[in-house]
């Protein structure tokens, strides 16, 4: 039988005695007691940090050499700690010592380190978005490459044609590099999860809030109905179609329609943009590999790609300019004005009321001859369910 590694994690007697070590050396660590200057009280006690950092490094160790080694410096620097708790001992003035040299190594890295700290955003080097949305507010949406493809003196080397990616929810987007950047990753799947909350969205309304609004709309008309039988006919709510539970379903399915045609379009617009881009890449590639072009000097390519990137940010700086940046409601663009007014007219037609030539209001029901008295319920309307259903309602809601 193959003898298998030892997994510390996984033996309880090890465990066990591992995290009785643990407990011991910070409680003890804690009662060391030091100067103001290795420790200001508002923080963590120094020793504390120092158990955890070993204890955290040695964790994947699966050795029996290791662990025991580590175990038994364990328990040395428990007996260290308790009688360093003596300020008077000489195991007290040694944690003193070590935890001097420790500062003063941590004091002299900080000091050769780099700084990190960002520049003025007028002087950081931002790379530009790879694609720039060209179309008018009202024209269909296009896509064009910012600064790509490149030419032959702006980079080093051969010329790497970019590859193409797709989601299953049709996302189009290209891989520059390797590894992926984890940015470009969390933007990928912000996408793809506002797609899916937006289809979910539209499917929840579509097969569940549509038919709860038709209860609702029928219910409200069996009250009305029997607010007019008892006689309080002045709380009985006479408003048309439009102002149904239903309507308001519709409009909202529509909207979300709309939403998700936006989202199509604007994915079918990158999607040309990625394949045009990908085309100009590998025709330029085949070019210069056929010429046997020469690579680019280093500080040549630089000063190419800095004269791209600088007329690039004037562009853009003058498009901020000119760009109007008032906000704009959704629900008062003209694409969905257009829309609901639409919905409005057709949902009038077909389940409103109409005026005939004695000046009488006649419902959609008795126009086509669907009521059979005054104070009847419809018949049964095979070809047209949502008919017969608004028809029952403006009876209803009449009295009848």
């Amino acid at each position: 039988m193959i003898r298998q590694h030892f997994v510390a994690s996984r033996s309880s007697q090890h465990r066990v005695a591992a995290l009785a070590l643990y407990r011991a050396l910070l409680k003890t660590a804690s009662n060391v007691p030091l100067p103001h200057h290795l420790h200001s009280g508002g923080r963590k006690h120094p020793l504390i940090r120092i158990v955890r950092e070993r204890f955290a490094k040695n964790k994947p160790l699966t050795s029996f050499r290791l662990l025991y080694d580590s175990m038994a410096a364990g328990y040395k620097f428990l007996t260290l700690l308790t009688k360093g708790r003596d300020t008077k001992s000489p195991e007290h003035s040694e944690i003193l010592r070590h935890l001097r040299k420790r500062n003063l190594t941590a004091n002299l890295s900080r000091l050769e380190a780099p700084s990190y700290k960002k520049p003025p955003r007028s002087k950081q080097r931002l790379n530009p978005p790879l694609f720039t949305k060209v179309s008018a507010p009202n024209e269909p949406v296009k896509y064009e490459p910012s600064i790509r493809p490149l030419p032959k003196t702006a980079f080093v080397g051969e010329r790497k044609v970019p590859v193409t990616g797709n989601t299953a929810e049709l996302l189009s987007f290209v891989r520059i590099k390797k590894p992926q950047p984890r940015v470009f990753s969390r933007a990928i799947s912000r996408k793809t999860t506002i797609f899916r909350r937006s289809v979910r969205t539209l499917l929840r309304v579509s097969n569940k809030d549509m038919p709860r609004a038709q209860l609702d709309d029928r219910w409200d008309a069996m009250m009305d109905k029997l607010l007019l039988k008892e006689g309080f006919g002045d709380q009985v709510v006479r408003d048309g179609p439009l102002a149904s539970y239903h309507f308001t379903a519709t409009l909202t399915k529509a909207w979300l329609d709309q939403k998700l045609m936006k989202i199509t379009n604007d994915q079918t617009a990158r999607a040309k943009a990625v394949s045009s881009l990908i085309g100009q890449e590998l025709a330029l590639a085949k070019e210069e590999k056929k010429s046997g072009s020469k690579p680019t000097d280093p500080k040549v390519a630089r000063e190419t790609l800095d004269t791209i990137l600088t007329e690039y940010r004037q562009k853009q700086a003058e498009m901020e300019r000119t760009k109007n940046n008032s906000f704009e409601d959704p629900f008062l663009s003209e694409q969905w004005v257009a829309r609901a007014q639409r919905l409005e007219d057709e949902y009038a037609r077909k389940y409103g009321v109409s005026v005939d030539n004695s000046g009488r209001r006649v419902s959609w029901a008795k126009r086509q001859g669907l009521a059979k008295k005054e104070n009847s319920l419809l018949g049964a309307v095979e070809s047209d369910k949502e008919a017969q259903f608004f028809s029952q309602i403006a009876t209803m809601r009449r009295g009848g």
